[in-house]
C-alpha cells in the first residue's frame, strides 16, 4: 500500500480554478479545483464524474462515489504537515505547504 502526495501546484497557477492530470492506480485523472469565496474552500471534481466534493480533512473524499466505475479505488484525502488545527485554504494548501493532498493505494 503505497501513499502518494499529489502535485498540487497553486502558486503556479495563482488562480481560484485549476486542473490537474493525476496517475492514480495506474490510470490517468483530471482532477479539477475550484476555490469558492463563499465557503472559503476548496471544491473538486474529479474526471468529470465526481462533481462539487467540498475539500476537508481527515475524510476520503471520494469514499461516497466507490461505486462508480470513472473513480479512483483508492482513498483521496487532505494531510496535515503541522500540528495546527486549520483547513485547506487558498494559501496553505499544496506542495511544500501545511496541507496536501494524498492518494492511498488499495
Amino acid at each position: 500500500m503505497a501513499i502518494l502526495e499529489i502535485q498540487l501546484d497553486i502558486d503556479k497557477y495563482r488562480s481560484s480554478y485549476f486542473e490537474v492530470e493525476a496517475p492514480l492506480s495506474g490510470q490517468s485523472y483530471l482532477l479539477k479545483f475550484n476555490w469558492s469565496v463563499r465557503s472559503l474552500a476548496w471544491y473538486l471534481d474529479v474526471s468529470d464524474v465526481v462533481k462539487w466534493v467540498k475539500v476537508v480533512n481527515s475524510v476520503d473524499l471520494l469514499a461516497p462515489y466507490h461505486y462508480l466505475e470513472a473513480i479512483p479505488p483508492g482513498k483521496l484525502g487532505v494531510r496535515r504537515n503541522t500540528g495546527r488545527d486549520s483547513k485547506p485554504g487558498f494559501f496553505n494548501f499544496g506542495i511544500g505547504k501545511e496541507m496536501t493532498l494524498i492518494y492511498e493505494e488499495p
